[in-house]
């Protein structure tokens, strides 16, 4: 009975305790990598394995990465061609198959292997753009075991060679052991007459490997070219490609779409006019000339306003406030829905933020206004040209997307768009027949406003420089952009009247600090500090706003890993 029990007890132990002899795992790693002049690599990889049954039952398997990321976050894909697969030195059935980043290949068929057993695998391969290209010199940085192993490898190693002889005092080897990320140093290197040989000191755990770092002189292999690595980039990365292609079309469909539509009618001749286009407000003038609205076209608007005694400006510092009065003066288009606007609440109205809801209505009226007298008549947007580039580069964007292709660089592409949209946008805008024709009349008037006073001798017949002048055309200036140039002109001459008269001239619609001498200065003023405040007080608050040790184990190309099948 003793005797059975002794059997029993001994065979359950024997169940429980797996020896380490009985353990599968990889008894030798062993990488040739052969360097070639045009930089592609061939490598042989000798993997000999203790199958017991568990794992290695039809064979192992290798991962081999392919599909990696630049430090702009670009795709980068490197080539593998399997070329020849052996197991104990006869040709093996091997099988490849895609995997999100790389390819698996599968050593062996459906057959199970004799158990246990020793088996000597042998993969040899062909791989393309693993080298890294540096101002003083060029390395392969390559994981040669890889770090993803499901069993633990006694003794790996790896020989690289160059496709030609360099001395060994060119050459630098270094390795780094351990799991991803490790610096471990638990190897022996040496270098010899164009080549470099790495060897593990101690077993490696499943999970960790051997990476190496070989260096040698420029010159000894080929290096992309600039263009050779553009091309690189866009195959590697189809959305990238799209990008460009449909930033590209953009620049060519636009370009055309201006040359055909949006380029404006050739001036005419152009002189000194003294008077400016009958009918039509400095407002007006300001809009079809920009063919846009902005600020300095309300402020054109209510200086005009105030000059023709419709309401006072009063300047306090920088505020201002508009008071209306009674004026039975003619008003043009636009002028009459602004004034009713302006005075919708009362007789007064303060440029501040607290009446930005008043101010924006009244700039949205009148813009409304100029639009529905001036706009398509004296000039076109052409704004619909653009719908087809912004349809075409939404759907692309949407397809890029879909295919998982975003990256930094393909996402540049596409916003580069939006200022070439904003840049065309403001192109395709051009004067009709008729607005060209009136522009020529308002050059010639712009002329008179911004001459000099001593230049006036060469013109025939200017008109006599008097108040009721500097204020009728002084609208005129501002929508023009030649205030200061035309209240400059008036500086003597309201000098002069100050010492007849004793007192300084002052305009009768404007309350705020006023310098005959410095007319400069008050036309900017009034101007620049008026179309200020009017900015602020068309917004609601808040609307603004104020080699050397520089690796690591499973760095580099190469790598993955593998396991039983």
């Amino acid at each position: 009975m003793k005797k059975l029990t002794s059997v029993l007890t001994a065979l359950l132990l024997s169940l429980l305790i797996t020896p380490v002899a009985a353990q599968e795992r990889i008894l030798s790693y062993h990488s040739d990598i052969d360097i070639a002049a045009d930089a592609s690599m061939e490598v042989t990889e000798t993997i000999r394995v203790r199958a017991e049954g568990n794992n290695i039952r039809r064979g192992i398997y290798r991962e081999f990465p392919t599909r990696y990321r630049d430090r702009l976050g670009n795709r980068y894909r490197v080539g593998f061609e399997v070329l020849e697969v052996t197991r104990d030195g006869e040709p093996e059935i091997w099988q490849a198959t895609r995997r999100a980043n790389g390819v698996r290949v599968d050593f062996g068929g459906d057959d199970f292997l004799a158990v246990p057993a020793e088996y000597e695998y042998s993969i040899r391969y062909r791989t393309n753009r693993q080298l890294g290209y540096y101002d003083d010199h060029d390395e392969l940085y390559w994981n040669v075991t890889g770090n993803g192993w499901d069993f633990a490898i006694e003794q790996a190693s790896a020989t690289v060679t160059l496709p030609q002889a360099v001395a060994s005092g060119e050459l630098a080897v270094e390795a780094y052991t351990g799991v991803s990320g490790d610096q471990g140093q638990a190897y022996e290197a040496e270098t010899t007459a164009g080549s470099a040989s790495v060897q593990t000191t101690q077993a490696l755990p499943p999970q960790n490997g051997l990476t190496l770092v070989f260096s040698w002189p420029k010159g000894v292999v080929a290096e992309p070219t600039s263009w050779q690595r553009f091309q690189y980039l866009l195959v590697d990365n189809r959305g990238l490609l799209l990008a460009l292609l449909t930033l590209i079309a953009s620049i060519a469909y636009l370009f055309s779409s201006w040359v055909r539509v949006g380029r404006d009618p050739e001036a005419g001749v152009v002189f000194p006019r003294y008077e400016p286009p009958a009918g039509y407000s400095p407002a007006s003038l300001r809009y079809i000339k920009r063919m846009s609205y902005d600020h300095t076209t309300l402020t054109a608007a209510i200086v005009n306003l105030a000059v023709k005694g419709y309401l006072t400006i009063n300047q306090s510092g920088k505020e201002y406030t508009l008071s209306k009065t009674d004026s039975t003066q003619p008003l043009a288009a636009g002028e009459q829905a602004l004034l009713t606007r302006l005075f919708r609440s009362g007789d007064s109205l303060k440029l501040e933020q607290e009446n930005h809801s008043e101010v924006s209505r009244a700039i949205s009226v009148h813009k409304k206004s100029l639009a529905a007298d001036y706009r398509n008549k004296y000039f076109v947007s052409n704004a619909r040209t653009l719908l087809p580039p912004i349809a075409g580069i939404v759907i692309m964007f949407l397809v890029v997307l879909l295919i998982g292709g975003i990256t930094p660089l393909s996402v540049i592409a596409f916003v580069v768009n939006i200022p070439l949209l904003l840049l065309f946008f403001w192109l395709m805008h051009a004067p009709t027949e008729a607005g060209r024709k009136l522009l020529d009349r308002v050059d010639g008037f712009k002329l008179y406003l911004e001459v000099a006073e001593k230049d006036e001798l060469n013109l025939r017949h200017p008109p006599q420089l008097t108040p009721a002048l500097f204020e009728r055309y002084m609208p005129f200036a501002i929508a023009l952009g030649v205030e200061q140039a035309w209240a400059e002109k008036f500086s003597r001459v309201f000098a002069s009247l100050q010492q007849e008269r004793g007192t300084p001239y002052h305009p009768a619609w404007y309350y705020g600090s006023f310098n005959a001498t410095r007319m400069g200065e008050f036309s900017t003023a009034v101007s620049g500090g008026f179309s200020s405040a009017i900015s602020s007080a068309s917004h609601p608050p808040g609307s603004g706003s104020g080699a050397g040790g520089g690796g690591f184990s499973g760095g580099g190309g190469g790598g993955g890993g593998g396991g039983g099948r």
